[in-house]
């Protein structure tokens, strides 16, 4: 999507070179799902890739053929396929090389980057994986997310293990499937959940068994299109977080009095999220990390309702079960593996054997740890630095220019997304993404008329 803006805004010539794995319309982890029952979490009405045109996604729902005779504002309320999304996002794209201008030279490159060095004339040389090197004025690091971090268990060993699943979001986690043995997942959050629908299609039958440090927490959209604006009415233009927590239990209170979820206060604070994430100390946000990000994610992160339900029926009938609790161990046993965890209820260890192990623990955030080359060696070389919680990289949020590590803007490294979670915190999903898109598009091309 900084490509399309790009694209889309260039008023001088431009040598646009896109590299990624797969080419361009692998769509990313989220929107290129093994299955249609994924879906997004966020309303159609609040999915458009574009900021500056909201019904972009609505109108474009209409315009195919199986949801054109239903209304706008229906589909707007809808959660849609993630699929579908992909499908949509590579439209855009197809749309846009169909109009790019003739002085605006676009290359895509199925590669891999897994370095890059400042040259003397400061340029950027680039290196692949597969093909020769490249040299650019300016690079955009739109990495993604990584693979989860690997938990600390006794016995590390195990995770080379076949049977251990590290990427969730890859078919084969729920796929290939023996008749009889059970299945653990690390985690209980929304890939926990695309997981266990994916097991369920690929026509699992056994036990699952789910293990994290909060137990079970998930929640539903309750009051779906609900809107509350008490909380914002009272929110200072300092924010200080034990003020703010107070101020959010008491309208979560209020409204629950109606036979509301506290849903529509914490959907409130989106648009301030940004502003209220800077404006805490260091050792705020530290005290957020510890003590209310899981709260938070449960109330941020909602289900559609439907798909909560199958969650809750599994969970009933006994197929899923949830422990709060932390591994131990675990250790192969022929073609099965045996987990010792420690189930914070009954305070003790206890033992299960599954026959795979799949980690749904969410994204590895520390540009020190992630399995990407490209983050780490830049790292080593000092070209980026952490971010002072180390949840992504050092970055200047109003031009996106990454930050040197004595705090210098570099001139030609740019980053947006997940890796300015540190920063923002709310960075990762479509109303956010869009606008960083636009904008770091529109940094670029301003770059771009400074110098030609």
């Amino acid at each position: 999507m900084t490509a399309v803006n790009l694209l889309k805004e260039a008023k001088v010539p431009l040598k646009i070179t896109l590299i990624n794995s797969g080419g361009p319309l692998v769509r990313g982890i989220a929107y290129n799902t093994y299955s249609s029952a994924h879906l997004l979490n966020v309303p159609s009405g609040n999915m458009s890739a574009f900021p500056d045109d909201m019904e972009h996604f609505t109108n474009w729902l209409q315009s195919k053929t199986e949801y054109s005779s239903y209304q706008k504002d229906l589909l707007a309320k809808t959660f849609m396929p993630r699929n579908l999304y992909g499908e949509y996002l590579c439209s855009i794209w197809n749309t846009l090389l169909a109009e790019k201008k003739d002085d605006i030279e676009l290359t895509v490159i199925d590669d891999y980057v897994i370095d890059a060095a400042l040259t003397d004339d400061s340029t950027v040389k680039i290196i692949l994986k597969k093909g020769p090197p490249l040299i650019a004025n300016y690079i955009v690091m739109a990495t993604g997310n990584s693979l989860p971090r690997n938990p600390p268990i006794a016995n590390m060993d195990y995770y080379s293990s076949p049977g251990y699943f590290q990427n969730p979001w890859n078919i084969n986690s729920v796929s290939n499937l023996k008749s009889v043995g059970d299945i653990l997942i690390i985690g209980n959050g929304l890939t926990m959940v695309d997981t266990v629908i994916g097991l369920m299609e690929h026509g699992f039958k056994n036990k699952i068994y789910s293990v994290s440090t909060n137990g079970f927490g998930i929640l539903p959209h309750r009051n779906f299109g609900v809107t509350y604006n008490g909380l914002v009415k009272e929110l200072q233009a300092q924010f200080e977080l034990r003020k703010l927590v107070s101020l959010v239990n008491k309208h979560i209170k209020k409204v629950r009095k109606l036979g509301i979820s506290a849903g529509p206060v914490i959907d409130s604070l989106r648009p301030y999220s940004h502003k209220i994430w800077q404006a805490f100390t260091l050792e705020e946000k530290k005290q957020f990390l510890s003590k209310f990000r899981h709260m938070w994610g449960v109330a941020r992160h909602r289900l559609p309702v439907f798909i909560y339900d199958i969650i809750e029926k599994l969970r009933i009938k006994g197929q899923l079960e949830i422990y709060r609790g932390k591994l131990v161990d675990i250790s192969a046993k022929g073609n099965d593996a045996v987990v010792t965890f420690y189930n914070a209820k009954k305070r003790c260890n206890e033992t299960l054997t599954v026959q795979r192990v799949i980690n749904c623990t969410g994204p590895e955030t520390s540009i020190y740890k992630t399995p990407n080359p490209l983050l780490r060696k830049l790292a080593e070389k000092k070209i980026i630095s952490s971010d002072p919680l180390e949840l992504g990289i050092n970055t200047d949020v109003s031009t996106y220019n990454i930050l040197t590590p004595d705090g210098k803007k570099s001139p030609v490294f740019y980053t947006l997304g997940t890796n300015l979670k540190g920063l923002l915190w709310e960075t990762i999903a479509v109303p956010e993404l869009r606008v960083q898109c636009q904008q770091l598009a529109r940094t670029l091309l301003q770059v771009c008329r400074q110098d030609s």
